[in-house]
């Protein structure tokens, strides 16, 4: 009897004691808390510097239907199979005389050779953690010079609006700017969000060069959908709403359920799916504080609530207080 044809990969959460120090078929084992940290002879092995907010923290396992292959070349650590590849950057600033404009430039300019290179033309979603988000330089934020570079990077490409994938940046606790990504041999379909302006036209007053991602990427493999949906935020048009952690995370519910709908899936998109549909859950959040409040509105507002994992990070604004990544597989 044929085989049912599976995607390939799953992400999930896992319980740290339960993940084997070795596994053929792992592409990514990512730990929270502690150092931005890599391991050249572990290239599935990355740890960033976001403290969970919940006992017990899961760790996140990124796992292939086929066997894996792994390496590390020109600074970058990978796992691939013969359908996706996860890669992986930790540069240093230093090196960069403190300047992150240039080592995020240099960062991208190296990723965007390397997956293609690596034969996998078509990125899928892309992870960006660096510290101290909002100190400023010349009248800009960190995070404002991180998509400066990041642009100058891109445009050289080019990738326009269409091409951009789903993308997360968040502020972490410790030096080191760590990049990590999936990339595929056929492109994702861009999702954006009909509630929102598009990142790569925000108004200038958000810096000198946009965002440059796409609110979600829709990626049908064989057996299944993926949505890889970006970090999202309190946001309406391209204005920050609400004050209050509570409010904010009901508005960024409304934004899930949007892009959600916005993908046009059954699973999706039927009136009353929700983000209870998906996956996992991802939540940043700025204050510690704030944690069981976030944990207690996502249980009263969704009528079941997907394996979540709660960090705390800078957001991209000062005035945002928390922001949550989704994915539906």
């Amino acid at each position: 009897m044929p085989q049912t044809p599976r995607p390939p990969l799953s992400i999930r959460l896992e319980d740290p004691q339960g993940v084997p120090e070795h596994d053929p078929h792992r592409l990514a084992r990512i730990r929270f808390g502690g150092a931005n940290r890599s391991d050249p002879a572990r290239p599935d092995t990355l740890e960033l510097a976001l403290p969970p907010l919940a006992p017990n923290a899961p760790v996140e396992v990124w796992r292939a239907v086929e066997p894996v292959q792994s390496g590390f070349r020109e600074g970058i650590g990978y796992t691939c199979t013969g359908q996706v590849l996860f890669g992986w950057m930790h540069l240093d600033e230093d090196r960069f005389g403190g300047d992150l404009a240039a080592a995020a430039e240099h960062a991208y300019a190296r990723l965007l050779a390397f997956h293609r290179d690596m034969g996998f033309p078509a990125l899928l979603r892309v992870w960006n953690y660096f510290p101290r988000l909002h100190e400023r330089h010349d009248g800009l934020d960190r995070y404002q010079i991180f998509c400066l570079g990041r642009h100058r990077a891109l445009e050289r490409i080019p990738l326009g609006e269409g091409d951009l994938p789903a993308a997360t940046a968040i502020g972490t606790r410790a030096p080191g700017l760590v990049i990590y990504f999936l990339a595929g041999r056929e492109p994702g379909r861009q999702i954006e969000n009909p509630r929102q302006v598009s990142a790569f036209r925000y108004p200038a007053r958000y810096g000198p060069r946009s965002p440059s991602f796409s609110r979600a990427t829709l990626r049908h493999w064989a057996g299944a959908p993926h949505l890889y949906i970006s970090g999202t935020a309190s946001i309406v048009g391209h204005e920050t709403c609400h004050d209050e952690v509570s409010a904010q995370l009901r508005e960024i519910l409304a934004n899930l359920k949007a892009v959600m709908r916005a993908t046009g899936e059954p699973a999706l998109a039927t009136p009353g799916a929700g983000p209870e549909r998906l996956s996992l859950l991802k939540a940043y959040v700025r204050h510690p504080g704030d944690a069981q409040r976030v944990q207690a509105v996502l249980k009263d507002t969704l009528d079941s609530t997907p394996p979540l994992l709660l960090l705390q990070g800078d957001i991209c604004r000062e005035d945002l207080l928390v922001e949550i990544e989704g994915l539906y597989a």
